[in-house]
């Protein structure tokens, strides 16, 4: 099976809209993992930066000029998602309120991002990683929402998309730094990596 590079012009462009994802979804992840008694109030702050940063970063790479202008819509949306989910987990006061709001936003950003994957997967590369953060997404934020529906706690509903931002964070993190070795490589600078 033959390998697909992807054209230097779109790496050197998408690898640190990628990246920066990548780390926000690692350090999110890691929080959820480290903190052993989160209050509400703690739960609300990780889930508002977590979706804050993941939907700037998504609007740093949808932005970009090698991206679809019909891939725009669809990781709009996931962007607005996340964004409107920050904004109604403000006016929260129960933790299974907010497990239910950035859970629903975490399924919402997870669908639209499937929906960019199916639509674009063929013509646009990076596109690929989107089947990925989609289904953890979609499958982390489902989750989410039924543990907060049962009654379980901060912990658990932070660890639960903990476990999926670390997913995404990794896989990101692979594409992102694949992308930036192919620009290193292409313009000589690759030495070691």
């Amino acid at each position: 099976m033959a390998t697909v590079q992807t054209p230097l012009e779109i790496s050197s462009v998408v690898f640190k809209p990628i990246l920066i994802r990548a780390v926000v979804a690692l350090a999110f992840g890691l929080t959820t993992v480290f903190v052993a008694e989160p209050g509400l109030t703690w739960m609300k702050v990780m889930f508002a930066l977590y979706l804050a940063f993941s939907g700037s970063a998504m609007w740093e790479y949808l932005r970009r000029d090698p991206v679809p202008v019909a891939m725009r819509s669809p990781l709009s949306l996931a962007a607005a998602a996340w964004m409107l989910g920050v904004i109604v987990l403000l006016f929260l006061g129960s933790p299974a309120a907010v497990g239910v709001a950035a859970g629903a936003a975490l399924v919402l950003g997870g669908v639209a991002e499937l929906v960019a994957w199916a639509r674009h997967r063929r013509a646009f590369i990076p596109a690929r990683d989107q089947l990925w953060t989609g289904l953890v997404g979609l499958l982390s934020g489902g989750g989410v929402v039924v543990a907060a529906l049962q009654g379980f706690g901060p912990h658990a509903l932070l660890g639960i998309a903990g476990g999926g931002a670390i997913l995404i964070g990794v896989l990101l993190m692979v594409s992102g730094l694949g992308f930036h070795h192919e620009v290193r490589r292409d313009r000589g600078t690759a030495r070691g990596l």
